[in-house]
């Protein structure tokens, strides 16, 4: 699945917008990778008062940030709270 945080646009531009989906809100990745990437998703997470997440992509692969870092993950991502009591 991938989310779109504009879906009225059309064109080559929306598809290749990356997003990041945490707390049912999608928040506009595009153009960031490496560091920068992994970066923004911790302030993301931070700023929706997640302190500790996992990451999945588009395939609810489980990455690490060393994957996000190489940009090796398919599609969209989305920050879940990890579940302490579960673990």
């Amino acid at each position: 699945m991938s989310w779109n945080s504009n879906p009225n646009s059309g064109g080559s531009q929306a598809s290749n917008r990356k997003n990041v989906r945490c707390n049912n809100q999608d928040f506009d990745i595009t153009g960031l990778s490496g560091v920068a990437l992994t970066d923004r998703l911790k302030a993301i997470a931070r700023d929706n008062d997640i302190s500790k997440f996992d990451i999945y992509d588009s395939l609810n692969t489980n990455l690490d940030a060393t994957q996000i870092e190489a940009g090796n993950f398919t599609g969209d991502l989305t920050i879940v709270r990890f579940n302490v009591a579960a673990a």
